[in-house]
């Protein structure tokens, strides 16, 4: 998902607002010390490049391996519809677990990121 960024000043001198609208219309907004306000807007588009192709990785083949997985033990099931239902709540339940442990893992990617360039994010009540 391509996420646009825009470096705004602040009412502060030294800090600036950096504001990341993702493509389906959620904006994050972040200050930022001036110094760092480019290489962190920099990173921070790389940085949801990234994890969204990995997310998309891990999610199918998670998917993919836990129906090949299921397909090891339900080779002697005799009801072809068992082995269905069987492969189908293995891919299911491999692709829960694999998206709940990368999003644990961009979490705290994301964090990094912001405590590696000093920023706080804002959120504003509308």
């Amino acid at each position: 998902m391509a996420t646009t960024i825009t470096i705004s000043p602040s009412s502060n001198k030294n800090y600036v607002l950096v504001d990341a609208a993702e493509k389906n219309g959620y904006t994050r907004h972040y200050t930022v010390p001036q110094r760092n306000a480019k290489l962190f807007a920099s990173e921070l588009k790389q940085q949801n490049k990234d994890l969204n192709l990995f997310s998309n990785i891990t999610f199918f083949s998670a998917v993919f391996l836990g129906v090949i997985g299921a397909t090891a033990f339900t080779k002697k099931f005799e009801s072809r519809m068992k082995q269905f239902l069987v492969q189908t709540v293995a891919g299911i339940a491999c692709a829960v677990i694999s998206s709940l442990g990368f999003n644990q893992y961009a979490a705290v990617q994301e964090e990094n990121l912001i405590k590696k360039h000093k920023a706080k994010e804002i959120f504003y009540r509308t």
